[in-house]
């Protein structure tokens, strides 16, 4: 006996019988279609060539050059000590793509600003901004008792937005002892120093002192 076989499947039959008849059973099997897949994993984003153009420095800040040991050991002065082009590693706060660090070295309280091509600044009143940076280290100077006189910016992202970086100072307060203070404003781009600037700021004076573009 003979039966058609059901469209769009495979059909196996058995015929069973006995001293009451004949029963037919079915098993149903699927038909299936080797399937060959690719997945491409995208890298980690990596870090692109940085070119960097600093504009010359307003008047009252000096630009002063830059001095490095290849092998040194960083002194958490704000410089970039063994010329690899980060400031203070392992000092407590992070170097990146972009590295903005100030030092003083009076008991003054004196604000880092920087200002991203956004037009987001970044400072104590705003640690982050959209675009990646951060700042990780705020000082006191002699307002909090054990506070240091080094403050810090950084960019997270590799690549961080091209356009125009403005970084200010302002002098907060004198904290009871400080008066005029100098201050040093180093400046890392894409793993090298651009600059090494100095000024002197009059308390409660706030004052731009270095801008660059990528």
């Amino acid at each position: 006996m003979r039966f058609p076989r059901p469209a769009l499947s495979m059909l196996a039959l058995a015929m069973l019988c006995g001293a009451q008849g004949c029963v037919l059973r079915a098993r149903t099997s699927m038909e299936t279609t080797p399937i060959q897949a690719s997945v491409q994993l995208r890298p980690p984003e990596a870090p692109t060539e940085l070119r960097v153009q600093a504009a010359p420095p307003p008047l009252g800040v000096t630009l002063t050059p830059v001095q490095c040991t290849p092998g040194a050991s960083e002194a958490c002065n704000g410089l970039d000590d063994n010329c690899d082009g980060r400031i203070d590693e392992g000092c407590g706060w992070e170097s990146g793509a972009i590295q903005v660090t100030i030092r003083w070295e009076s008991g003054a309280d004196i604000d880092l600003y920087v200002t991203d091509p956004f037009g987001e600044v970044i400072s104590y009143q705003r640690r982050q901004s959209s675009s990646g940076g951060v700042l990780d280290h705020d000082a006191r100077g002699a307002c909090v008792p054990g506070s240091d006189m080094i403050e810090n910016v950084y960019w997270v992202s590799p690549n961080p937005p091209r356009g125009t970086y403005q970084v200010e100072l302002h002098y907060w307060g004198e904290c009871g002892v400080a008066r005029e203070t100098p201050t040093q404003i180093s400046v890392s781009v894409g793993g090298r120093v651009i600059g090494v600037y100095g000024v002197t700021l009059a308390p409660r004076q706030r004052m731009p002192v270095v801008s660059f573009t990528l």
